[in-house]
């Protein structure tokens, strides 16, 4: 009879640089895109209606739409709005109270009202993360094998 695999043992400080080693790596891994502002969509300047843009002389972006409303928002990024109302935001008397109740005034609301997520696909993104996933599906598939054929040579003895 075969005798009884036993795995290698791992001494505790070999457990404890791999459960910290795995902490900071999980920690860049969500550290880096946010701090870098690769986390989330971008944001794209919105208005209702039929809207125009252009870049000011001061260098400053100018949206406008066919209701009269205007957003500049400055190179330092600062943003101002004219003819500000809630009709020329498309915002009916719910929705306005629904911004009072939660204590937003109105060229708040217009800050987010006209700051969207800019929803456009990029083909060579996820083509890229396909490759990425893959190769990392073939490299555990690969790994396993090598490792399960370690195992089995162990308890068996190599077959080859």
């Amino acid at each position: 009879m075969a005798q009884r695999y036993q795995p290698p043992k791992q001494s505790g400080m070999g457990q404890a640089f791999d459960a910290i080693l795995l902490m900071v790596l999980v920690f860049f891994a969500l550290w880096f895109p946010v701090n870098y502002l690769h986390a989330g969509a971008a944001k794209a300047d919105w208005l209702p209606g039929v809207v125009t843009s252009e870049t000011a002389a001061d260098g400053s972006t100018v949206v406008s739409n066919d209701k009269g409303l205007i957003k500049r928002t400055a190179a330092d990024g600062a943003v101002t709005f004219e003819n500000l109302s809630w009709e020329a935001l498309e915002q009916n008397t719910v929705m306005q109270g629904q911004w009072q109740k939660l204590g937003i005034d109105l060229e708040t609301a217009a800050a987010s009202i006209t700051l969207r997520y800019d929803y456009s696909f990029n083909w060579l993104g996820l083509l890229g993360t396909l490759v990425a996933v893959a190769a990392y599906f073939a490299f555990l598939v690969t790994q396993s094998d090598k490792e399960y054929r370690e195992v089995i040579a162990e308890k068996f003895g190599d077959r080859r």
